[in-house]
């Protein structure tokens, strides 16, 4: 479930904002009862749970496979919901064939052939199998959607992750649920497994598949429809989607048909809302029963009696994007020394004290700090701290000089650039406002203009449009943290211009067959400390989740996945 993940942090479970009684009304939905009293640790059929979603948020593509402009964490959650991945990733990473539509999946020594064999029990709403077709269907749609002259919206946002198409030379199926996956060259079989495989998800094929001999006419229909509610009707997840009113709440309800583990509620309710004031006035009312505390709200934690308090790390980074393609201020971002200042003029350590209560980490490079799994170890520190001084020096060495408080070349050009962030957020506020002005120090100019999330994720394909976005955070969904959909030249989610050969060739190492996991790591950590110096983005610090769970709803903090930021409300249940 890789995608853009709004900067509000949270565990899995408790996103962002909720709703007020009023709103709640207006969405037709109740606060989570049980219909008797009960015991609290033994699960009940019936109830209704509502889920706060994060400031200003809104889901807007409900479609599994999802271009850039869609691929937030958010429109993930609601595709998963009502769609299985062809495997599920556990909160320890490792892969849970028990729960998962592949039955077994292995490849040859050299890494080039990939074989998968899907468990027969998986059916689809109507009563069909879910096959093999279905994930060449899905195969079909990648392959198309990934191309650079695919029908807008796409193309596909996962392109380039997992060699994911470009790698593969050929899809077979095997029988009705196997199939075999050829790749032009061998690579490193973990990375495969979880960043290309993981793309595979079965898509009804017979009942989506309306142009077969045309598959851009397909993908314009698919496209069509990605927010159409009543599309989504040939399911195979626990859920389907029943019910959307843009910027009120969308409203899930159980899949009756499911194969794996059937939901106790009868309602699952993801909720927008225009604040984090009114989220947390949801928590104390009841109004909103899985929610979160903003970090910058943390002294309100004792009002809210009700609630139970989940503290976490999701598998994620935070990141300032710089706008490389810019025809204003591209030119000057694409030199590292100024990418360098600006790092440097970045307060982390404050940042993490004034807004986060201390409950944070800095930023370091594009492996998360937590868990440490994959990290290198001399990232555990940033490689540029908080130096303004050093920032300034730097600049002059390479030609830059304060005129009227502004770093200004030879040619005219001066560090001022415009900083986009997410508007919903009163905590991305105070922190822009921040960096705003310990880069002044440093004689970058920085003006700073708010906008909705899904604004901002709309920007991204139009260059004119944006200098420097922040407030965006990036979560790695339970893949391999190897960065290529991201930082390699031709990364599908690499919208911002950075290309670097030898980003190209140490990502690409990571990619190969290696001898040993330790051999494996080594690759991995070049990678991760050439990304840290040459600072594709500028590294931000990461908060914890602080989750809020009403006493009321059981079973959320037992199911929560960090690892794949996913959310599995099936096991969730409402008692005493």
């Amino acid at each position: 479930m890789r995608g853009l993940r709004h900067r509000t942090k949270m565990i899995v479970m408790a996103s962002a904002l909720g709703l007020t009684a009023a709103t709640l009304a207006g969405c037709g939905t109740s606060q989570a009862t049980p219909s008797a009293k009960v015991s609290t640790n033994k699960p009940v059929p019936g109830g209704t749970i509502i889920q706060a979603l994060g400031p200003l948020v809104a889901i807007n593509w409900y479609q599994p496979l999802r271009p850039v402009a869609y691929n937030s964490l958010y429109d993930a959650w609601s595709a998963s919901l009502m769609y299985k991945g062809l495997f599920h990733v556990a909160s320890n990473g490792t892969i849970d064939l028990s729960r998962s539509i592949a039955s077994s999946i292995t490849w040859n020594k050299a890494g080039t052939v990939y074989t998968v064999k899907m468990n027969p029990k998986w059916k689809w709403s109507n009563g069909t199998p879910v096959t093999a077709q279905d994930v060449q269907f899905t195969w079909n749609l990648i392959k198309a959607a990934s191309s650079p002259n695919a029908p807008a919206p796409w193309p596909y946002a996962g392109a380039g992750s997992g060699g994911v198409p470009q790698l593969i030379k050929s899809f077979t199926v095997l029988g009705s649920h196997a199939f075999q996956i050829t790749l032009t060259s061998p690579v490193n079989q973990q990375w495969f497994e979880y960043n290309g495989l993981g793309d595979f998800m079965p898509l009804p094929e017979k009942a989506w598949n309306l142009y077969p001999n045309n598959v851009n006419q397909e993908l314009k229909y698919l496209a069509a429809n990605g927010n159409n509610v009543n599309f989504f009707k040939v399911v195979d997840g626990p859920f389907r989607l029943t019910k959307a009113v843009q910027n009120v709440s969308w409203t899930f309800t159980p899949n009756s048909h499911y194969d794996g583990h059937k939901p106790y509620i009868n309602k699952f309710v993801l909720a927008y809302q225009t604040s984090e004031t009114s989220e947390v006035n949801g928590l104390k009312t009841g109004t909103v029963q899985v929610g979160y505390l903003p970090l910058s709200m943390y002294s309100t934690r004792k009002q809210l009696i009700n609630d139970t308090l989940n503290t976490s790390y999701s598998y994620s980074i935070d990141r300032t994007i710089l706008n490389f393609k810019s025809p204003q201020v591209g030119s000057i971002l694409r030199s590292l020394p100024v990418r360098q200042a600006m790092q440097m003029g970045i307060d982390q350590p404050a940042i993490i004290q004034a807004l986060y209560n201390g409950m944070g980490v800095s930023g370091t490079g594009p492996v998360p700090l937590h868990p440490s799994t994959f990290l290198a170890p001399q990232l555990s520190q940033p490689l540029y701290p908080y130096n303004p001084t050093q920032g300034i020096k730097l600049l002059e060495k390479n030609g830059w000089h304060l005129v009227g408080g502004v770093m200004t070349n030879s040619k005219g050009q001066k560090l001022s650039f415009n900083m986009q962030y997410d508007s919903g957020s009163s905590t991305t506020l105070a922190m822009v406002q921040i960096m705003q002005q310990n880069w002044a120090k440093e004689g970058i100019h920085v003006s700073l203009s708010p906008l909705p999330f899904a604004s901002m994720l709309q920007y991204h394909h139009q260059p004119t449009k944006w200098q420097i976005q922040t407030g965006l955070g990036w979560s790695y969904g339970g893949s391999y943290p190897s960065g290529g959909g991201m930082y390699a030249t031709t990364g599908g989610y690499n919208f911002y211009g950075y290309s670097n050969s030898t980003m190209n060739t140490l990502i690409a190492a990571t990619h190969t067959p290696q001898p040993t996991t330790a051999a494996s790591q080594q690759a991995l950590d070049a990678y991760q400390m050439f990304a840290a110096k040459h600072l594709p983005n500028l590294w931000m610090p990461v908060p914890k989740g602080l989750g809020e769970v009403a006493k009321t709803v059981h079973g959320v903090r037992s199911s929560a996945n960090h690892f794949t930021d996913s959310i599995s409300p099936q096991y969730w249940w409402v008692g005493q």
